[in-house]
């Protein structure tokens, strides 16, 4: 009896190109399940007492949570396609939908982040899978919901440069930005939930920072020092990196294959932040889901993904508790260290190994 009941569950069944057994149907809405448990938890909290806020604040952690499945399903689809390994994509989907920092987003903010790192994900995806066109038009769609979408131009930039996409699609992105500055531009109350809770939580910020608790270059130097000036000058320096990112990159002349794609765009979601001017705790949630489906590929790095979410998690902490719980300073050291491993395994293809050997009697 016992052997029958194994062999039903182990069991695989074609469901379209995937070959699914009861075990996998039960992780994948198990996983579901605790995700939606751990949001339950926080989803009566609420971050801003303001009556327009508390208005859209209940449809938007629905639309969020809802987002928050599906990103968790296209990180899944995006690390079979990286890896062709099913347990992979299985626990993509399982870590992704279960992460905190995620189910902080949906459930405590509500802002709707998930749904243009839904965007940015798929559009990697699809960019991945020689799509370019529907990639720079998802781009756009993100890049409309965030301006954190942003930091992956130099991936479009590239692909553009090689002839994976055309010069038309680009229209999406352009249009996109374009119609989320018009709309944000707006000092009244904006009819598009996502912009409207942006601007309430802006108007919470108080005083102006270069940094509202994330973890960069800004929290070394302190976030409140000639705030005016190095605005100007760190947003001129980030377009700068971004170009040579380009440059770098077609001067090598290599093609940006798929696993080119994944390092890279974790690598920029992780350094622009970093030199970027009036950054805050959310905005670290792209290179979250990013690092993710990276360590998924290439597994001896796992650390990269585990230590990443733990900082973001700090940051969101510091804004949850009004104060961090380790100084952003030091936190911003050990993003930097994060950084610099990303950019020689970019770079130079070299790893950074982190590992337990047990010790012999």
């Amino acid at each position: 009896m016992d052997k029958k009941i194994t062999d039903f569950i182990v069991t695989e069944l074609k469901i379209g190109k995937w070959r699914l057994a009861p075990i996998d149907l039960l992780l994948l809405i198990f996983a579901a399940v605790f995700g939606a448990m751990a949001r339950s938890c926080v989803y009566s909290y609420t971050c801003m007492e303001a009556a327009s806020y508390v208005e859209i604040s209940g449809a938007l952690k629905i639309a969020t949570a809802c987002f928050d499945v599906l990103l968790a399903v296209v990180s899944a689809v995006y690390v079979w396609e990286l890896t062709g390994h099913k347990i992979k994509a299985f626990l993509a989907y399982a870590v992704v939908i279960m992460l905190p920092v995620l189910s902080a987003g949906s459930a405590m903010w509500g802002m709707g982040d998930s749904i243009f790192v839904f965007f940015a994900v798929l559009s990697l995806l699809l960019l991945t899978k020689g799509k370019g066109t529907a990639a720079v038009i998802c781009y756009g769609v993100s890049l409309f919901l965030s301006r954190y979408t942003f930091f992956l131009l130099p991936i479009y930039a590239i692909a553009f440069m090689q002839k994976k996409t055309k010069l038309v699609a680009f229209l999406a992105p352009i249009c996109g930005a374009w119609f989320r500055n018009g709309l944000c531009a707006n000092d009244g109350k904006l009819s598009f939930p996502i912009f409207e809770a942006e601007r309430l939580m802006s108007l919470t910020r108080g005083e102006s920072l270069l940094s509202y608790n994330r973890p960069n270059f800004f929290q070394i130097i302190g976030p409140d020092k000639f705030v005016t000036e190095y605005t100007l000058v760190f947003k001129s320096l980030t377009a700068v990196i971004m170009l040579i990112v380009v440059v770098l990159v077609l001067q090598k002349q290599e093609e940006i294959g798929a696993e080119k794609v994944i390092s890279l765009s974790l690598l920029l979601a992780m350094l622009l932040p970093f030199v970027m001017p009036q950054m805050d705790e959310r905005c670290g949630l792209l290179a979250d889901i990013l690092a993710v489906i990276f360590v998924m590929k290439f597994t001896d790095m796992y650390y990269v993904a585990v230590i990443h979410v733990i900082l973001s998690y700090i940051a969101y902490s510091a804004y949850f508790r009004g104060e961090p719980v380790i100084p952003l300073c030091y936190v911003a050291f050990v993003m930097l260290f994060l950084i610099v491993i990303m950019l020689r395994f970019v770079m130079g293809g070299k790893k950074f190994f982190i590992g337990f050997t047990k010790k012999e009697k």
